[in-house]
């Protein structure tokens, strides 16, 4: 399947139409996430769990239903009487409990409470069934159309418990949609962002500056990953990832593999940087010798320095994250090295 078709036709469906909410953009990101996290032979299918699904769409939520200035938490769906307007309130609801209680992160407030998160998760599960899921291949969210993605054909707004059970709480990707999917991503990624932002500013009819709200709506959290600054610090002997001169006491805390590609921040993709570093790599993919680094640091130390904080590890998806992005890659592509020194990918990696 060609990527670059596939990706003009998921646009092409999703600006016909008006829609009443930003659900459908952000179950089609956390599929180009888990696309890009699980790699997959280019001919081949995958089974995407409507609960990873629902991880990430909360996961793209919590730091949106922070307040936003004068305007408060803004409106992201039209509609109060659905059961997708629940789904906000919930993460809202969720974001301030945890706020309380001193946990500011998501993954923080799971450790906390995992069975208030697995009935949460469910119920997310169940809305992405009934809604953005069923009307993601359709026109306007309506009429149907030919799944091209996957068979919709056993969902629907009313699908049941019973209905998901049998079919395992998963969606089944057609064979050739995951791999262009991911190689898709880094294109379709910033449309779908773009799209979001209009849709927030139109949903609540205010004059919104366009990079604040973008910065809002889809920035890292540089506050919450500050504190593992000091682990971090000593883990790496006071040295920056990057070039490995000696720190200051102006340190950023940096997403080797870019927040704005994979949302991950993992003690694993995390790392302690200078800020002229951190500065010039911005969001580009790092040299292949930066993430075999990355991958190869201990994981008992990252255990160590991430279990006081309750601040998850996740190494399984950084390292399928790092083999989906750099498959995704094109030879020839600039990779970050350090301040205005770049490596052109030559296909290969080694992890």
């Amino acid at each position: 399947m060609d990527p670059l078709d596939l990706g003009a036709r998921l646009a092409q469906l999703l600006a016909t139409g008006r829609r009443v909410a930003t659900y459908k953009l952000a179950v089609l990101d956390a599929l180009l996430q888990h696309c890009l996290e699980n790699p997959v032979p280019d001919d081949a299918g995958l089974t995407v769990p409507i609960g990873d699904l629902a991880d990430r769409v909360v996961e793209a939520y919590w730091p949106q239903v922070r307040v936003f200035g004068e305007h408060g938490v803004l409106r992201q769906n039209a509609r109060t009487q659905e059961g997708s307007s629940s789904l906000l309130d919930e993460v809202t609801t969720l974001r301030r409990d945890a706020e309380r209680r001193g946990l500011p992160t998501l993954a923080q407030w799971r450790s906390a409470e995992p069975a208030r998160w697995e009935r949460l998760r469910r119920r997310v599960s169940i809305t992405l069934a009934q809604q953005p899921l069923f009307a993601l291949q359709r026109t306007g969210g309506r009429e149907p159309g030919v799944a091209f993605l996957f068979d919709d054909s056993w969902l629907s707004k009313k699908v049941t418990v019973a209905t998901l059970d049998a079919h395992g709480w998963a969606v089944e990707l057609f064979p050739g949609v995951p791999s262009a999917l991911a190689r898709v991503s880094a294109l379709l990624q910033p449309v779908v962002q773009r799209w979001w932002v209009e849709d927030v500013q139109r949903l609540n009819r205010a004059e919104l500056d366009v990079p604040d709200l973008h910065a809002f709506l889809f920035g890292a959290d540089r506050a919450a990953v500050a504190k593992l600054a000091p682990g971090l610090r000593e883990f790496q002997g006071n040295r920056c990832f990057y070039c490995g001169r000696t720190l200051t006491d102006r340190v950023d805390v940096d997403h080797v593999l870019p927040w704005s590609r994979v949302a991950l921040d993992g003690v694993r993709n995390l790392v302690l940087t200078d800020p002229r570093c951190n500065g010039d790599k911005l969001a580009t993919l790092p040299a292949v010798d930066h993430v075999r680094d990355l991958l190869a640091r201990p994981e008992a130390d990252l255990q160590t320095l991430a279990a006081p904080l309750r601040w998850p590890v996740e190494t399984a998806r950084v390292r399928g994250a790092a083999v989906g992005l750099y498959r995704a890659t094109t030879v020839g592509v600039p990779l970050w090295r350090g301040p205005g020194v770049y490596d052109f990918f030559d296909g290969r990696v080694g992890w």
